[in-house]
């Protein structure tokens, strides 16, 4: 079966047309958009073989029909008249025409379809990463009238990709199992894994606060898909009240967990003689809190890493309930990590939270199980001077920079 040389080559011609400024810049074309078949020697189109008589003459035979219809022009290479065909190009006067023949959606048409997905998707965005990668998205299309590298070429996955962010926005306080999520947002429970979920996570990658030991699946937790249900960890007077009874944590001396549906459905209580809430970032530091350290007068909380929209509900269950004359306090790493947390806890949560042995001294004073880092974490860590929210913790980071040192809090278990 002999090719539709007709269709390849109003293909590359459109293809080299998409390609070029004029379609970027939506501009009239002051020169020809071509495809040298044989022109002095040199061709764009190695098909065209001037020794392969039966080929040469399909090849004109296509060129000519496609001049007949106006869709483009040709010269013929001098001396060759009827031969050889030195150059073809589009007549751009009836360029709709070309797209036509094909059954072929101009770009232009297809980039603003896109557009439209994205800004819709974007008008009902509410966390900050999701806003901010369809900003940046938005944009670059935009002035490129091209879809780049900033979304999936495939027109199914860069459905699914925008579909997936818009369901997660729309459902941004659930908790969802990553194979619920995919049931829930596609009707097929394996498809995020195959299509999506990769790219997913570059983006969050780019557009989420992460430090280095965050995992994919941390990513995803922020965003509230996770592989688990997530239990909420904590240890001192707290009761929970609900339509037919109430629990009373306070006799657990070492604890005791909830999930989101638990806060969802009661009321959080705070004992009135709590003096401080103290969140801790690492498991290991809680535990020997609680177990060593932990007072009458204290509600202990262990964050984990960055939180997910479930613990936000049981954070902001806290914050709610918090006694008069109680500190809210964070202990975390003092690295990009552990500040980015506090950031966010003040942003989300409440904006009374303290930081709790994370500032220069507990640097010094463990100096010896500091750790150093490279300059491009520096230039990380100075970017958190940018938060208003770490406004007081800029001394903190400056010296962090300046000495090339991070601390993790688990070195602080030495002297406990």
């Amino acid at each position: 079966m002999s090719k539709d040389y007709k269709k390849i080559l109003l293909t590359a011609l459109l293809d080299k047309y998409e390609c070029s400024s004029f379609y970027t810049h939506d501009q009239q074309p002051t020169r020809r958009i071509l495809l040298r078949l044989y022109d002095g020697g040199q061709t764009d189109f190695p098909e065209y073989d001037i020794e392969n008589y039966e080929k040469r003459q399909l090849i004109n035979r296509s060129v000519l029909f496609l001049e007949q219809e106006r869709l483009v022009q040709c010269r013929w290479m001098k001396g060759e008249v009827n031969h050889i065909i030195a150059k073809v190009w589009l007549d751009y006067e009836h360029l709709q025409s070309a797209y036509r023949f094909l059954g072929r959606q101009p770009k232009g048409d297809i980039i603003d379809e896109v557009l439209l997905q994205l800004i819709e998707t974007h008008d009902c965005a509410h966390d900050e990463w999701a806003k901010k990668y369809l900003d940046d998205t938005i944009s670059a299309i935009s002035r490129k009238r091209s879809i780049g590298n900033s979304l999936p070429s495939d027109k199914d996955e860069r459905a699914d990709l925008v579909r997936a962010i818009a369901f997660i926005e729309q459902n941004k306080d659930d908790e969802m199992l990553e194979r619920v999520f995919s049931l829930r947002c596609f009707g097929d429970s394996k498809r995020f894994e195959k299509t999506i979920r990769a790219r997913l996570v570059r983006i969050l990658k780019k557009y989420l606060d992460f430090d280095d030991k965050c995992t994919e699946e941390d990513l995803l937790k922020q965003i509230g898909i996770t592989r688990y249900p997530e239990q909420f960890e904590f240890c001192g007077p707290v009761t929970i009240s609900f339509q037919n009874g109430f629990v009373d944590f306070t006799p657990m001396q070492f604890g005791g967990t909830v999930n989101t549906d638990d806060i969802r459905c009661g009321q959080l209580h705070i004992a009135p003689h709590i003096g401080r809430v103290l969140s801790i970032e690492n498991r290991a530091n809680y535990i020997e809190y609680i177990y060593k350290h932990k007072n009458t007068a204290e509600l202990v909380l262990f964050h984990g890493g960055q939180f997910s929209p479930a613990k936000r509900i049981f954070l902001k269950a806290v914050a709610n309930a918090i006694p008069d004359n109680c500190e809210f306090c964070h202990w975390g790493d003092i690295d990009y990590g552990g500040f980015s947390m506090l950031a966010r806890l003040r942003r989300e949560i409440t904006s009374k939270v303290y930081p709790y042995r994370m500032g220069e001294k507990e640097l010094v004073q463990y100096a010896e199980f500091a750790v150093s880092f490279r300059p491009e974490y520096g230039i990380k860590l100075a970017s958190l001077k940018q938060y208003s929210e770490l406004s007081d913790c800029v001394s903190c980071i400056e010296y962090m920079i300046n000495h090339r040192v991070k601390l993790e809090q688990e070195a602080m278990l030495t002297d406990f």
